[in-house]
């Protein structure tokens, strides 16, 4: 039993399946956790457009729930410090005045702005915007504007689906003339919500894949902002991971669990992830395998402007040190999964590894998965989902095989990209986390394919809550640069087969070709 002055950590963690509450003590040691389930609702418009929304109030109700939970689980009185990582790119708009919401929480996958951005991507100004780019490129040699050559809208950026929400809304445009719209990302939100004495920022993570963030000058581009017509009023300050450049830290009131805390970080949660797997270091990757596939190569103290589609963003912002990381991602992971098991493809996802293992292969059967388009390197939000290659001994186990092998090539086809244009240190380990990393065929293929050891973290499940957690007390000054080394533990290492990897590098040959044939069919 801990004694009342011993420091805790308290960590939430709002992704888009759960929200879940981590409280770690002075060793990082877990002391409690709670968790519950997201409620993500789907809406399909007449025109296929499909919505993916949250209820705020529900979600909020959640959160000071998990909260609440985890701290029963500690001595009464004891000191707190609470750091939230967040879901990216999920925004809510309120009024100023009442600091009621006005609409749900319209998340990083709706497609609400597929469309916009598909007209913007093939318009006369983004082709000016890119021929601009590459000759101020080529004449300045800055990265920044070999950037702005290769600017591409995505659906899944803050800016446009902001923009269509308001654009669809005679009432959202009016308060909006008024100067009574507000809008935020999650955690801009929930600052709001936890407390009105609360002065309501951003977080630099969380910004970074917004569309809006310039990572050269670490501020807005407020030039490409105003260009596109994105309100720039409604913009609050950034403000770093461990938010020690505000005047004063954040709370969440009394009034609403019955004692106040006070937020001492905050990150988003691939980048929590990343913190979490102790990938600190330039040339280091982190995978994660979630609700999507993330893969993050770490670059050092300087942005990356990448030619194949991986995204440079902010790892975190600590004291006004910037680390940065380029991203890869894939949207559809569990949801695979989840989609598998409803039809009946299989009973339980645990039981998965062991029904691809119980066949030599896919019987030359391929999927894949795209269900919300192909992400990087490719980029196609047109592209459709499908098995090919099916035959009339085609069974459920290949099926699901070549669902799990799936996932594996998605990584692999973005682990590429990466090794082709950005520094990978071969001796620093590759480090897997997520729900969906617990599958032992799926992190197995990914060692084969990559030939390289895959480091399975300790409690895969709760690696952002970690990362976040280790942030925290960092921050706090619970735990030194040195110590935090010491709390990042792993529980498996995959060691490639290289026998293996010949027949899997044939059955991803075939699987290309299949993703070829899937690419701008809804176009």
């Amino acid at each position: 039993m801990a004694d009342d002055s011993e420091n805790f950590v308290l960590t939430v963690d709002i992704g888009t399946t759960t929200i879940r509450s981590v409280v770690y003590d002075s060793k990082c040691k877990e002391r409690g956790s709670y968790q519950e389930k997201v409620n993500t609702i789907y809406t399909t418009r007449n025109d296929d457009e499909v919505l993916v929304e949250i209820e705020p109030e529900q979600l909020f109700l959640q959160f000071l729930r998990v909260i609440k939970k985890a701290y029963e689980t500690l001595p009464p009185n004891a000191h707190v410090d609470v750091g939230l990582c967040t879901q990216r790119n999920s925004i809510v708009l309120w009024n100023k005045r009442t600091l009621k919401e006005e609409t749900r929480i319209i998340c990083w996958n709706d497609k609400r702005a597929n469309n916009k951005c598909h007209n913007l991507n093939n318009s006369f100004l983004l082709k000016a915007l890119n021929l601009a780019g590459g000759f101020l490129h080529f004449v300045t040699r800055k990265n920044r504007f070999l950037a702005a050559q290769r600017l591409k809208f995505l659906g899944g950026m803050v800016s446009h689906r902001l923009m269509v929400t308001i654009d669809r809304s005679e009432k959202l445009k009016l308060m909006k003339a008024d100067g009574d719209l507000c809008y935020g990302s999650l955690e801009t939100w929930l600052l709001m919500r936890s407390s009105k004495s609360n002065i309501l920022c951003v977080e630099a993570s969380n910004i970074s894949p917004s569309g809006m963030f310039d990572p050269w000058i670490g501020a807005y581009n407020t030039l490409i902002m105003k260009i596109i017509g994105f309100p720039t009023d409604m913009l609050f300050p950034i403000v770093d991971s461990n938010l020690k450049d505000m005047n004063k830290l954040p709370i969440i009131d009394s009034s609403h669990i019955g004692k106040e805390f006070t937020i001492s970080s905050i990150i988003a949660d691939q980048q929590a992830a990343m913190f979490g797997c102790g990938t600190w270091e330039r040339g280091d990757v982190k995978i994660t395998l979630g609700t999507g596939t993330f893969v993050n190569v770490h670059t050092g103290k300087v942005p990356y402007a990448s030619m194949s589609g991986l995204y440079p963003l902010v790892g975190w912002r600590i004291n006004g040190e910037t680390d940065f990381i380029a991203e890869g991602n894939a949207h559809d992971t569990a949801v695979i999964l989840h989609w598998a098991q409803s039809i009946g493809l299989f009973n339980d996802v645990t039981e998965t590894s062991d029904i691809a293992l119980s066949v030599n292969d896919s019987n030359g059967v391929v999927f894949i998965p795209a269900f919300c388009g192909i992400q990087t390197p490719i980029n196609d939000e047109t592209a459709c989902s499908g098995f090919m290659c099916i035959r009339p001994d085609t069974t459920k186990v290949h099926m699901v095989r070549a669902i799990l092998e799936s996932i594996a090539f998605r990584v692999y086809q973005i682990y590429a990209a990466a090794e082709s244009e950005v520094n990978i240190n071969k001796n620093s380990p590759v480090r897997i986390c997520g729900g969906v990393s617990n599958n032992n065929f799926i992190c197995q293929c990914i060692a084969d394919l990559l030939g390289r050891k895959v480091e399975r973290m300790t409690d895969s499940d709760h690696v952002a809550a970690r990362g976040v957690a280790l942030l925290t007390g960092f921050s706090s000054g619970i735990w030194t640069k040195e110590k935090l080394r010491e709390l990042v533990t792993v529980e498996d290492i995959f060691t490639p087969n290289y026998e293996s990897r010949k027949g899997l590098l044939k059955t991803f040959q075939t699987w290309k070709k299949a993703v070829d044939r899937c690419l701008g069919f809804y176009h």
